[in-house]
């Protein structure tokens, strides 16, 4: 960003701002892109947290003859897509899937798009998330913990863009940063999507050859998106920069703090969190809440620490899709973060205390301590789940 000469950046500090305040300026993260114009009101803890946590302002406020640049918005961009209330989001899930594996093809093979035909296929993609996130939000997170029909290849890159969104519309970022975010969350990872499932399936340390190649994928990535035709800043320097740590212990560069843009430490939290709860050829996959509480450890260390506070936030102890307890013995699946009496979890009960499967799940709010959530339990006690019935959905799509 290009500032004059009058405007120098400095940190938003904690006692600059308090909830219920308007922002009497505009913000910016370290490297001058806008996060928050002024005139917002900050209505919420997560969005003080944020603004406290990568927020700069201007040294001295521009007169009304000087101007700060900002990277261009598209015109055309699209929206979040709007569906039917009726729309089944796994069955939408499963085609992006397959649209997905689509367009890692072309990338990957003879990267054969028309000018700017990728990126905006691929902003398509991104605005179809933030839709489904809108139309059910619960529904999206407990796809990444239930989901088991796709390779990791292809199943990965989209948990991490849902997730990315959901704490980038946590942040009520622009939604031209939305869209290069989730762009670049389901493309990060596209260099390494070629053996991705084979070193999932890879027992034991990695190779001195596999190792080079797994630091290697963010720039190797970037190589490819550039030739595909992606040309949007942002979205290359997330790819680049969404393995390192604000410690300097990451890669491809050895990054720290501020160095590494907002964007991209939010696609490396969602990154890190869908590869732990995702099982491997040498581990079961981790709970979401034993891969949580390792995040929460590493916050401050190698995760920006008001950041993982607002990503825990957001998922929730029990996330939707976590398989559970309850305090009267029956086990089920989460299916929203808080129900509407008790602002707890709601749980899709499917067995008995005596682990005999109900005919029909039963809603309990966890809020009641009759059916207050005891533990999380293994999702193989609970037998085949079909996420569509847990969430009361059509199993057709609905267009």
């Amino acid at each position: 960003m290009a500032l004059n000469d009058k405007g120098d950046l400095i940190k938003v500090s904690a006692a600059d701002l308090m909830i219920g305040d308007t922002l009497p300026w505009t913000v910016y993260d370290a490297t001058g892109r806008l996060l928050m114009e002024s005139g917002h009101v900050i209505s919420t803890q997560s969005r003080l947290n944020s603004i406290i946590s990568s927020g700069y302002r201007l040294d001295e406020l521009p007169t009304e003859t000087e101007e700060v640049a900002s990277d261009p918005v598209t015109p055309d961009l699209p929206s979040p897509i709007v569906y039917s209330k009726d729309t089944n989001p796994f069955n939408e899930l499963e085609e992006m899937c397959l649209e997905l594996e689509q367009a890692f093809g072309g990338i990957i093979g003879d990267g054969s798009f028309k000018e700017g035909r990728l990126e905006r296929r691929l902003y398509e993609s991104s605005s179809q998330i933030q839709g489904l996130i809108q139309l059910n939000g619960d529904a999206l997170l407990g796809s990444i913990h239930l989901s088991s029909k796709f390779n990791y290849s292809i199943k990965h890159p989209l948990h991490v863009a849902i997730i990315s969104s959901i704490i980038a519309d946590a942040l009520e970022l622009p939604q031209d940063v939305q869209l290069a975010m989730i762009g670049a969350a389901i493309t990060a990872n596209i260099a390494m999507s070629s053996y991705q499932d084979s070193l999932q399936e890879h027992k034991g340390p990695l190779t001195d050859e596999q190792e080079a190649r797994v630091k290697e994928h963010p720039k190797e990535s970037y190589k490819l998106l550039k030739k595909a035709g992606i040309t949007n800043t942002l979205w290359l320097d997330i790819v680049l920069q969404h393995h390192e740590k604000i410690d300097g212990s990451g890669y491809p560069e050895g990054l720290r703090g501020d160095q590494i843009c907002l964007e991209a430490k939010i696609v490396g939290l969602a990154d890190i969190y869908s590869a732990m709860i995702s099982g491997r050829a040498y581990r079961p996959a981790l709970t979401p809440q034993r891969s949580l509480k390792q995040l929460l450890m590493q916050r401050g260390s190698f995760f920006d620490e008001s950041l993982t506070n607002i990503f825990l936030s957001e998922l929730g102890i029990h996330p939707p899709g976590s398989t559970v307890e309850l305090a009267n013995g029956e086990m089920g699946v989460v299916i929203k973060r808080k129900a509407a009496e008790s602002s707890k979890p709601l749980v899709s009960s499917i067995r008995d205390r005596f682990g005999t499967r109900f005919m029909h799940p039963i809603m309990r709010d966890t809020g009641d301590k009759r059916y207050s959530i005891k533990s999380g339990v293994k999702a193989e006690q609970l037998g085949n789940i079909n996420p569509s019935i847990l969430w009361g959905l059509k199993l057709m799509r609905v267009s």
